[in-house]
């Protein structure tokens, strides 16, 4: 794969380590296991990020020894995770910040949603930068219901802001958040397509925001890619459709933070 365009399937959302919560039953694997099934995806780029360990250290020196292997694919970009109660992580992201390409913010786990003024110097910083900004949007509508993330890209304009699993994973959820990006003109608000099986539900998103809101994503360690690429190939998208969602999109917005490949 030397050579091949990082961005013609691009995965945004990859997670590598342990996943401590119960609910994932240990899961755990390391970049050389990722890689390996995202090669066999066809998947030439990633966004990498930790687990809920939390081990951006960790991750970030497997992600560099990567970018430095020959030929290594696929292009991978690493997303720090954000737990504003880590006292560790504002020293980290000011020591490691050229290879910092995102921030992902999961407020279940935290516990906070993503409007609490705790993540008002992360967000800060993704401004000054252009990062983009990964949040997780799920059922527990008071902590991570995409109403938040949706009012910090209001708030934020020059943030990026990608919804994942698509402002929740349920199709009333789904719809909200893509009835509410549409209706605010909200350029700076994207879906990430991680965990959402049901292709006429995307296609419905699909229609309310265009394909320049859509970003992949699969969500492995815990999914595989190639359910969620067939997701995607169901939608029997038109080449440019395609072309953005699967890598156009995600080429842009990590443009934006002046990040290159290698």
């Amino acid at each position: 794969m030397t050579g091949t365009d990082p961005f013609q399937v691009f995965d945004a959302h990859v997670h590598v380590g342990h996943w401590r919560t119960p609910d994932f039953a240990g899961r755990d694997s390391d970049l050389a296991d990722v890689t390996r099934v995202l090669r066999s995806c066809g998947v030439t780029g990633a966004l990498v990020m930790p687990t809920d360990s939390g081990d951006n250290d960790a991750l970030l020196r497997e992600v560099v020894r990567h970018r430095g292997t020959p030929g290594a694919a696929p292009a991978l970009f690493f997303a720090a995770w954000v737990r504003p109660d880590d006292d560790s992580l504002t020293d980290f992201l000011a020591r490691n910040l050229s290879h910092v390409s995102a921030l992902k913010i999961h407020p279940s786990f935290n516990r906070l949603p993503i409007t609490d003024p705790a993540y008002a110097p992360f967000l800060a910083l993704a401004e000054r930068r252009r990062l983009p900004v990964v949040v997780h949007c799920g059922r527990w509508r008071e902590v991570a219901g995409w109403e938040k993330a949706v009012e910090v890209a209001e708030r934020h304009p020059d943030i990026p802001i990608v919804l994942s699993h698509m402002g929740g994973d349920s199709p009333t959820l789904v719809l909200g958040a893509a009835r509410a990006i549409r209706e605010r003109a909200l350029s700076n608000a994207l879906l990430g397509t991680e965990s959402i099986r049901e292709y006429w539900l995307v296609a419905q998103a699909l229609d309310l925001v265009g394909p320049e809101r859509l970003v992949f994503g699969s969500d492995h360690n815990l999914n595989h890619p190639a359910s969620f690429l067939a997701v995607i190939e169901a939608l029997d998208l038109a080449p440019a459709e395609r072309a953005l969602i699967l890598g156009g999109n995600a080429r842009r917005l990590l443009g934006a933070a002046g990040k290159s490949v290698r």
